[in-house]
């Protein structure tokens, strides 16, 4: 099935239900799908053929949701660009994906260089809101009347949208997925979370991401369920969401899940409506995972996924959790651990994930050598290399160690920095921390650890006591040698920590050693 057909068929099926919620607005499907259908024949109108590529540089908005299924309609690519981009990250992806059209939101078009864009291929401009823009059309003149307008026969297998990974290791890539691609990662994610057409899924995270939008908007649609869209995160915003519209599911990242579960309102607010959260991006903090416990009411439903391969393991939502893994296999999904020469290593050591699955994209855009070191051709089709690397328990349940490429080699040891965190966020003071490597004549590398304390801590630790709470639970190779405070860790485009940000602070931090 093609996405515009998802959208249409639903809406066929259930035309009155409320589709989308945004502040005090709501859409039905009747209302998405006939917004959807004029902005196909807009983009028809200025331009936009089959095949071509539509940029959004947009935040959570509605007209990002429109955005992307009047691109499907149109037979085009979305290439929904991270609205935390500043301008030359938004030159260099569409200088790699070449889109026609561009739309952006006014409050971000003072980050874009319009001449520029123009350059690499952008024949048409429009803005979203106001105030007006020199060169940006609003974005009401795309929506035309869609009477003439016939859908362009788009294949299951075209690609339908090129996400661009943060790039925490290397350039951004232009991850493709195909309408068929997420049509089945929508059909798995409902069956591994139980997902049901009551449910009213809470977007925080943002719809630009492959969480935001294949893991909740495109299951929403798939089921008929209810979209509740918030701009950005803020814990507030969020509790009164969750009360206001009786939100039935969560998704977020490790730190907006901090944000939530220790603002003072978290154990006054009703939240008898919610019946999973799931928290996923890097490992969640045993800690974090109990005081949610205690104010939902519920566990937490740990996953691991990618943009490549959306969470492609996860703890059962209603069924037996482990805490602290992240989970069986979802549905779909064949996993292999690995070992460096690709020969599948014994149950209980660890191992890089290999995934075969029909929700793995089919390749990188325009990076045909990225691509290959991706997927990995065997007798049985193609597998997915993750870079994550992980163990598996006696009960066929995987645990996260941390990624291939962020390993410390201290002297002829491994030293995962995942591991080290999850001690240190364990401490009661800590709110977030991130471990990388610092050069070291001796040992090649040791562990240096950056950390943020929670407000109001009414004792803080210092160095020296936070380094013996590590040596208490640790092998003395492993316990940084240094560790930082800051006020706030630094997070990439996807709001985890950016240890290429922290890694460069490390020669200036340990020259005072």
């Amino acid at each position: 099935m093609t996405l515009d057909e998802l959208l249409s068929k639903t809406a066929a099926r259930v035309p009155d239900r409320i589709a989308l919620r945004f502040g005090d607005r709501a859409w039905s499907y009747a209302e998405l799908d006939d917004e959807a259908a004029r902005l196909a024949a807009g983009l028809a109108a200025a331009g936009v053929r089959p095949g071509d590529r539509v940029a959004f540089f947009l935040p959570n908005c509605p007209e990002l949701v429109v955005a992307y299924f009047g691109t499907f309609r149109a037979g085009a690519a979305a290439l929904p660009l991270n609205a935390r981009y500043q301008g030359a990250e938004v030159q260099y992806a569409v200088g790699d994906a070449r889109p026609t059209l561009l739309i952006a939101h006014a409050s971000l078009v003072p980050r874009l260089d319009r001449n520029a864009l123009a350059a690499l291929g952008v024949r048409e401009f429009f803005r979203v809101g106001d105030p007006p823009a020199p060169g940006f059309r609003p974005v009401t003149e795309l929506l035309h009347e869609p009477r003439d307008f016939a859908p362009s026969g788009v294949e299951e297998t075209s690609p339908a949208v090129i996400l661009y990974t943060s790039g925490t290791t290397a350039k951004p890539k232009g991850v493709i997925h195909t309408h068929a691609t997420l049509d089945h990662t929508a059909r798995h994610q409902v069956a591994s979370q139980q997902l049901a057409e009551d449910d009213v899924n809470l977007a925080s995270l943002g719809i630009c991401y492959i969480a935001g939008f294949s893991g909740q908007l495109l299951t929403s649609v798939f089921l008929g369920g209810t979209l509740v869209l918030l701009p950005h995160f803020h814990a507030d915003a969020v509790l009164d969401a969750i009360q206001t519209h009786r939100a039935t599911r969560l998704q977020m990242g490790p730190t907006d899940l901090a944000d939530l579960v220790y603002h003072p309102r978290f154990r006054t607010t009703d939240l008898s409506s919610l019946r999973c959260c799931l928290a996923g991006g890097a490992m969640v903090p045993l800690e974090l995972q109990r005081h949610f416990r205690e104010g939902a009411g519920f566990d937490l439903t740990e996953v691991c996924g990618m943009t490549e391969a959306y969470n492609y393991c996860l703890n059962p939502p209603f069924g037996r959790k482990k805490p602290g893994s992240i989970g069986l296999p979802s549905e779909g999904a064949r996993l292999r651990l690995v070992d460096a020469d690709g020969t599948d290593v014994p149950r209980g050591e660890s191992g890089e994930i290999l995934v075969q699955s029909d929700a793995v994209m089919i390749g990188y855009w325009n990076n045909p050598e990225a691509t290959a070191a991706a997927l990995e051709p065997g007798p049985d089709g193609l597998w997915l290399r993750t870079g994550d690397l992980a163990r598996q328990d006696e009960d066929g349940y995987y645990w996260f160690v941390g990624r291939k490429k962020e390993i410390i080699i201290r002297g002829a040891s491994n030293i995962a920095p995942g591991e080290i965190e999850s001690v240190l966020d364990a401490h009661p003071a800590v709110k977030l921390c991130g471990v990388v490597g610092a050069p070291d004549p001796h040992d090649g590398q040791v562990p240096v650890a950056y950390v943020a304390l929670k407000e109001g801590c009414s004792e803080p630790p210092g160095e020296e006591p936070l380094r013996a709470f590590a040596a208490a639970r640790l092998a003395a190779y492993k316990v940084p040698v240094r560790i930082f405070f800051l006020s706030d860790l630094p997070l990439n485009a996807t709001g985890k920590v950016d240890r290429k940000l922290l890694e460069q602070r490390v020669p200036a931090d340990m020259a005072g050693r």
